[in-house]
Protein backbone atom coordinates (compact mmCIF):
# COMPACT_ATOMS: atom_id res chain seq x y z
CA UNK A 1 0.00 0.00 0.00
CA UNK A 2 3.19 2.50 0.87
CA UNK A 3 3.98 2.01 -3.04
CA UNK A 4 0.90 2.39 -4.48
CA UNK A 5 0.92 5.90 -2.63
CA UNK A 6 4.17 6.55 -3.52
CA UNK A 7 3.82 6.21 -7.04
CA UNK A 8 0.16 8.01 -6.80
CA UNK A 9 1.70 11.16 -4.99
CA UNK A 10 4.83 11.50 -7.58
CA UNK A 11 1.92 11.04 -10.17
CA UNK A 12 0.21 13.67 -8.94
CA UNK A 13 2.90 16.02 -8.50
CA UNK A 14 3.73 15.57 -11.85
CA UNK A 15 7.23 13.70 -10.50
CA UNK A 16 6.78 10.53 -12.21
CA UNK A 17 10.48 10.29 -13.09
CA UNK A 18 11.78 10.61 -9.65
CA UNK A 19 9.17 7.07 -8.78
CA UNK A 20 10.99 5.90 -11.60
CA UNK A 21 14.46 6.24 -10.60
CA UNK A 22 13.39 4.04 -7.60
CA UNK A 23 15.51 0.80 -8.35
CA UNK A 24 13.17 -1.58 -6.37
CA UNK A 25 10.95 -1.46 -8.89
CA UNK A 26 11.60 -4.14 -11.60
CA UNK A 27 9.49 -2.34 -14.09
CA UNK A 28 10.81 1.25 -13.67
CA UNK A 29 14.25 -0.19 -13.52
CA UNK A 30 14.65 -1.91 -17.11
CA UNK A 31 13.63 0.96 -18.86
CA UNK A 32 14.89 1.35 -22.73
CA UNK A 33 14.58 3.51 -25.52
CA UNK A 34 14.48 6.65 -26.84
CA UNK A 35 12.65 9.66 -25.28
CA UNK A 36 10.02 10.89 -26.31
CA UNK A 37 11.28 14.69 -27.43
CA UNK A 38 14.27 12.20 -29.92
CA UNK A 39 11.53 10.29 -31.69
CA UNK A 40 11.29 13.60 -34.29
CA UNK A 41 14.87 13.47 -34.82
CA UNK A 42 15.21 9.69 -34.56
CA UNK A 43 12.87 9.55 -37.50
CA UNK A 44 14.34 12.25 -39.90
CA UNK A 45 18.16 10.71 -39.53
CA UNK A 46 16.94 6.80 -39.79
CA UNK A 47 18.80 4.24 -37.64
CA UNK A 48 21.67 1.69 -37.92
CA UNK A 49 22.22 1.34 -41.42
CA UNK A 50 25.93 0.00 -40.75
CA UNK A 51 23.85 -2.67 -38.81
CA UNK A 52 21.54 -3.25 -41.06
CA UNK A 53 23.89 -3.65 -44.96
CA UNK A 54 25.99 -6.00 -42.31
CA UNK A 55 23.06 -8.22 -41.89
CA UNK A 56 22.41 -8.02 -45.38
CA UNK A 57 26.05 -8.84 -46.13
CA UNK A 58 25.67 -12.29 -43.86
CA UNK A 59 27.97 -10.71 -42.02
CA UNK A 60 25.61 -12.54 -38.91
CA UNK A 61 25.11 -15.28 -41.33
CA UNK A 62 21.61 -16.49 -42.43
CA UNK A 63 21.58 -13.72 -45.24
CA UNK A 64 18.92 -14.96 -46.65
CA UNK A 65 16.30 -15.62 -43.56
CA UNK A 66 17.26 -11.90 -42.26
CA UNK A 67 15.94 -10.00 -45.73
CA UNK A 68 12.81 -9.45 -44.90
CA UNK A 69 13.05 -7.90 -41.51
CA UNK A 70 15.88 -5.54 -43.33
CA UNK A 71 13.21 -4.89 -45.63
CA UNK A 72 10.96 -3.45 -42.90
CA UNK A 73 13.43 -1.35 -41.24
CA UNK A 74 16.04 -0.56 -44.18
CA UNK A 75 15.80 3.03 -45.78
CA UNK A 76 14.17 5.19 -43.08
CA UNK A 77 11.11 2.69 -42.97
CA UNK A 78 12.02 1.99 -39.19
CA UNK A 79 9.23 4.17 -38.12
CA UNK A 80 9.14 2.16 -34.30
CA UNK A 81 12.95 2.93 -34.24
CA UNK A 82 13.70 -0.63 -33.42
CA UNK A 83 17.46 0.11 -34.40
CA UNK A 84 17.50 3.36 -32.12
CA UNK A 85 16.75 1.57 -29.36
CA UNK A 86 18.66 -1.54 -29.93
CA UNK A 87 21.99 -0.67 -28.03
CA UNK A 88 19.61 0.92 -24.99
CA UNK A 89 17.77 -2.56 -25.15
CA UNK A 90 20.93 -4.39 -24.79
CA UNK A 91 21.81 -2.21 -22.07
CA UNK A 92 18.28 -2.92 -19.96
CA UNK A 93 18.85 -6.44 -21.04
CA UNK A 94 22.66 -6.61 -19.36
CA UNK A 95 21.10 -4.81 -16.26
CA UNK A 96 18.39 -7.40 -16.04
CA UNK A 97 20.91 -10.26 -16.21
CA UNK A 98 22.91 -8.69 -13.29
CA UNK A 99 20.20 -8.68 -11.20
CA UNK A 100 18.69 -12.28 -11.94
CA UNK A 101 22.14 -13.38 -10.80
CA UNK A 102 21.41 -12.56 -7.30
CA UNK A 103 18.01 -14.18 -6.31
CA UNK A 104 17.50 -12.63 -3.36
CA UNK A 105 17.66 -9.16 -5.54
CA UNK A 106 15.50 -10.13 -7.90
CA UNK A 107 12.88 -12.27 -5.12
CA UNK A 108 12.30 -8.57 -4.35
CA UNK A 109 12.52 -6.77 -7.18
CA UNK A 110 10.05 -9.16 -8.40
CA UNK A 111 7.26 -8.44 -5.52
CA UNK A 112 7.53 -5.50 -5.32
CA UNK A 113 7.05 -4.48 -8.71
CA UNK A 114 3.80 -6.49 -8.64
CA UNK A 115 2.64 -4.72 -5.82
CA UNK A 116 3.01 -1.59 -7.28
CA UNK A 117 1.91 -2.89 -11.00
CA UNK A 118 -1.75 -1.63 -10.42
CA UNK A 119 -1.02 2.23 -11.66
CA UNK A 120 -0.92 0.44 -15.44
CA UNK A 121 -4.21 -1.14 -14.85
CA UNK A 122 -6.22 -0.88 -18.15
CA UNK A 123 -9.18 1.04 -16.90
CA UNK A 124 -6.79 3.96 -15.38
CA UNK A 125 -5.14 4.19 -18.68
CA UNK A 126 -8.01 4.57 -21.20
CA UNK A 127 -9.36 6.86 -18.38
CA UNK A 128 -6.10 8.91 -19.19
CA UNK A 129 -5.72 8.98 -22.98
CA UNK A 130 -9.43 9.52 -22.81
CA UNK A 131 -9.18 12.58 -20.66
CA UNK A 132 -5.20 14.21 -21.80
CA UNK A 133 -4.30 12.44 -25.34
CA UNK A 134 -7.93 12.10 -27.33
CA UNK A 135 -9.58 14.95 -25.03
CA UNK A 136 -13.18 13.36 -25.05
CA UNK A 137 -15.42 13.01 -22.67
CA UNK A 138 -15.65 9.65 -20.76
CA UNK A 139 -19.04 7.55 -22.26
CA UNK A 140 -21.32 7.21 -18.48
CA UNK A 141 -23.20 3.55 -18.66
CA UNK A 142 -26.50 4.75 -17.39
CA UNK A 143 -27.51 3.35 -14.12
CA UNK A 144 -29.54 0.68 -13.72
CA UNK A 145 -32.01 2.51 -11.27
Amino acid sequence: MQLQHFIKEKLEKNEFKAALANEELVFFTFLFGAKIHEVPKLREEGSFARVIRMVRDGYFGFKDYFQSLCDTVDGGKDFYLLGSDFESYLEAQAAVDKAFADPNKWTQMSILSTAGSGIFSSDRTIQDYTEKTWGIETCRFPSDG
